[in-house]
């Protein structure tokens, strides 16, 4: 064993749900959407929170899907995955994955817990 007996179960907050191949492709879809319109932000060399959530929005994303942007992270719950990555000036990066158990609280439901349950 590589580890404490009940570890897997200590740490299964951090787990997000596994995604089918059409969750996974409907989700590629937003995160090009979402890509394009950060990208433009980042090529204007504006990356501040106002502008992400500014671009988020423009595509129709607002708290109701669970948006969470701080300290250059993005997230979105499109209502079957979540899209989420990091703006700086330097890079774009962005991940299709699925929500998580036990989320941060406050933050929806795409965003890793940073405590434990």
């Amino acid at each position: 064993m590589d580890g404490p007996p009940n570890y897997a179960d200590n740490h299964a907050y951090r787990m997000s749900a596994d995604l089918s191949p059409a969750q996974q492709a409907k989700g590629e879809v937003s995160a090009g959407l979402i890509r394009y319109e950060l990208e433009k932000a980042r090529k204007e060399g504006d990356v501040s929170e106002k502008r992400i959530t500014a671009s988020l929005k423009n595509l129709g994303c607002g708290k109701e899907h669970g948006v969470y942007v701080g300290n250059g992270f993005y997230s979105v719950h499109t209502g079957d995955v979540c899209v989420s990555g990091h703006l700086t000036e330097k890079e774009l990066t962005i991940q299709v994955h699925g929500a998580y158990a036990e989320p941060q609280p406050g933050m929806g439901p795409c965003v890793e817990n940073r405590g434990g349950h």
